[in-house]
């Protein structure tokens, strides 16, 4: 069986209740790889220098390249719709897009793919873009970078057993490739298995001795993993190798999930000092505003996140605001106040600032789940249900992998508070990743008695290392509950 159609197969099952009939076989084209369609030599070779930073993972420089390339050739498609995937800036990705749509008709079909592609994407229409994605890959059996591409996003999208299918391929096509070994370490480690993670950064590093992201991504695999000091080696390497490259950041986060706070928050700001960007300026404050809640110093968690949604809001990041109203929601002691800090985040989606609709509407689903959990928690389970059922509705009409398991969170955290623990596992068990619906789930298998369950979950709850909310919200404090249950166990 070719490895296009298993992935045609894997990805149709996944959307099935969407699939369209009688849909017509894409057809291989006559060249090995995606054409490049340009009326300008230098922006061709601009374009390919954009490629090259992009799987080194520079992405700032990849984007500069790209600007660049569209300012020499204004119809260049391939290149406005990549802005559009990689920017942070709102109005630049709403721009970019529709300059890449209008220009579709006038490139070649492979290209007319990876447009609809990526705009799908942007504009939650997930079944059109998953299926473009595949005729592309079809279409380009032989292409490693379109598979790196497809991996890539597949691998964002935490859809890692295609994403693994599709990388192997890329590393089968193009044993040395730097780029695709590094997402398919990435898949395999947040697939659980770190032993062939580790092999493949070991491979990475030595194909690439003198980049930092080598370095930089082993580093992030390494803390992934729960081994703190070979990460912050990593990190330093890749520090040593390129100064500028900004990992003092995965310094920070590992100092963070390690319990060293307020080293955290010096290296936030060394990293600081290397962003060029508003949005990615306020993804690093909200970042280490997280740093306040592992301290549980809640006075500090409001005053720090509303300073980076007041930023947010000025420089018009509308997903960023609602971002972090909904983790003032998460982390506030008080229903009322946590309910005052979700209604800000549905203001900051609908005030009117520029926002792709797959950005919306995902932010959306996640102050939606936030809501139904905090309800149910309250025992106000009107409102929960309420929540839920617009999250069943959204759902049903996006498959987005963040709306779908937002559903999922939110009706099984409604139903614990039910006592209907067995009706909410599988939906807990869709939302392997989360440390809020793992929590739920534990409780749940030891509530029916699957002590072994129970214990197997346990162990994977405590080792979740990635520096997010939920994690500084559930995994410390209940370290701190199985230390103690294993001391009274030895008792």
């Amino acid at each position: 069986m070719r490895w296009t159609a298993f992935l045609l197969m894997a990805c149709a099952t996944a959307f099935a209740t969407d699939a369209k009939p009688h849909r017509p076989k894409p057809v291989a084209a006559k060249t090995a790889t995606l054409p490049v369609t340009t009326s300008s030599p230098v922006a061709r070779k601009e374009f390919e220098h954009a490629m090259v930073d992009l799987e080194a993972l520079r992405r700032a420089d990849a984007l500069n390249d790209l600007r660049a390339t569209v300012k020499r050739d204004p119809k260049f498609a391939q290149a406005q719709i990549l802005i559009s995937d990689l920017t942070h800036d709102p109005d630049e990705q709403v721009t970019a897009r529709a300059c890449a749509e209008q220009l579709a008709p006038h490139v070649t079909a492979g290209e007319r793919l990876l447009i609809r592609w990526l705009s799908g994407v942007q504009e939650n229409n997930y079944v059109v873009a998953i299926a473009a994605m595949n005729d592309l890959l079809a279409m380009y059996p032989q292409d490693h970078r379109t598979a790196f591409l497809a991996g890539r996003w597949l691998v964002h999208q935490r859809r890692y057993a295609q994403g693994v299918f599709v990388l192997e391929r890329a590393v089968a096509l193009y044993p040395d490739y730097p780029a695709a070994l590094n997402e398919l370490a990435y898949a395999y480690a947040f697939s659980g298995n770190f032993e062939k993670a580790s092999a493949l950064m070991e491979r990475y590093v030595q194909l690439q001795p003198d980049q930092p992201n080598p370095y930089d991504s082993y580093g992030e695999i390494l803390r992934a993993a729960g081994q703190y000091d070979a990460a912050l080696d990593k990190y330093r390497m890749a520090i040593r190798v390129d100064p500028s490259f900004g990992s003092e950041f995965g310094v920070a986060d590992t100092y963070a999930v390690m319990g060293r706070e307020a080293e955290a928050r010096e290296e936030y700001a060394k990293a600081l000092m290397f962003v060029t960007g508003e949005s990615d300026r306020v993804e690093y404050e909200l970042q280490s505003a997280l740093t306040w809640i592992r301290e549980n110093n809640h006075k500090q968690v409001d005053k720090s996140l509303h300073e980076v949604a007041k930023h947010a809001h000025s420089v018009g990041l509308a997903k960023l605001e609602a971002e972090a109203n909904r983790i003032m929601a998460m982390s506030a002691p008080d229903y009322k106040d946590a309910m005052h800090h979700l209604k800000a985040a549905e203001h900051a989606l609908d005030e009117g600032h520029p926002i792709s609709k797959s950005d919306r509407e995902e932010e959306r689903a996640l102050v939606l789940k936030v809501s139904a959990s905090r309800a149910a928690h309250n025992k106000s389970l009107d409102s929960a249900a309420k929540s839920v059922a617009q999250l069943e509705s959204m759902a049903a009409q996006s498959r987005s992998q963040v709306i779908q398991l937002a559903y999922h969170s939110a009706m099984g955290a409604v139903l614990m508070e039910q006592g209907k623990y067995a009706e909410a596992i599988p939906h807990l068990q869709e939302d392997t990743e989360s440390p809020e619906s793992m929590h739920m789930l534990w409780l749940a298998y030891k509530e029916i008695g699957a002590q072994e369950d129970a214990k197997i979950l346990a162990a994977h709850l405590a080792g979740m290392n990635e520096p997010t909310v939920e994690q500084a919200l559930v995994v410390p404090q209940f370290r701190v509950l199985l230390a103690d249950q294993q001391q009274q166990a030895a008792k």
